[in-house]
């Protein structure tokens, strides 16, 4: 499976707006990816949540859940950085684009 920097983005971007501390891996699949199929987007997401994680940019917080949508989320420090950083690069490259 290949990573996707666009996901990554829209994951983090997910985790940082949630209206609570953390997010399931449900419902972050339904915020990123709601056309894609159940089962598909599922595994997607929780592959790139678990390469997010190994970066330390989200953390598990639930390790107990009885499925792997159950499993909740939550963005770190380091994770929100790297999401300023992302959106800075995007006004950078809107600025070079005006010149």
């Amino acid at each position: 499976m290949q990573r996707d920097f666009d996901l990554v983005v829209t994951i983090l971007g997910a985790l940082r707006d949630a209206a609570g501390p953390n997010l399931s891996t449900h419902d972050i699949k339904e915020a990123a990816l709601a056309p894609h199929a159940q089962e598909q987007g599922l595994q997607l997401i929780a592959h790139h949540l678990d390469l997010l994680a190994d970066a330390g940019l989200v953390k598990q917080i639930s390790e107990t859940a009885a499925t792997a949508g159950d499993t909740r989320w939550r963005i770190t420090w380091k994770g929100y950085d790297a999401l300023e950083q992302d959106e800075e690069d995007d006004e950078d490259e809107d600025f070079d684009d005006e010149e």
